[in-house]
């Protein structure tokens, strides 16, 4: 069950394993990243005043487009077929 919903999720984002760990491992590391400096941000609000705001707006920004990128593919898939259906 696990195994159809992982095949299911790297179809669905159009996606190898490979591809799919590089960006999930690395928007996680970021996240990471990001956690710590916010928890220095909190003792000394001096010290990496911006950093939850740009790591969210990068995730924003990575998310958007791949989903951007998933719904051209889309497009494009479906005037395939329409194509491919009036010959």
């Amino acid at each position: 069950m696990l195994i159809k919903k992982s095949i299911d999720h790297l179809k669905h984002n159009s996606m190898t394993y490979v591809e799919h760990l590089k960006f999930a491992f690395f928007h996680g590391l970021r996240c990471l990243k990001a956690g710590v400096l916010l928890i220095i941000h909190s003792i000394i609000p001096a010290l990496f005043a911006k950093t939850g705001s740009k790591l969210v707006n990068k995730l924003n920004k990575d998310f958007t487009e791949h989903n951007d990128w998933l719904e051209l593919k889309a497009k494009m898939e479906a005037f395939k077929n329409i194509y491919k259906s009036n010959d």
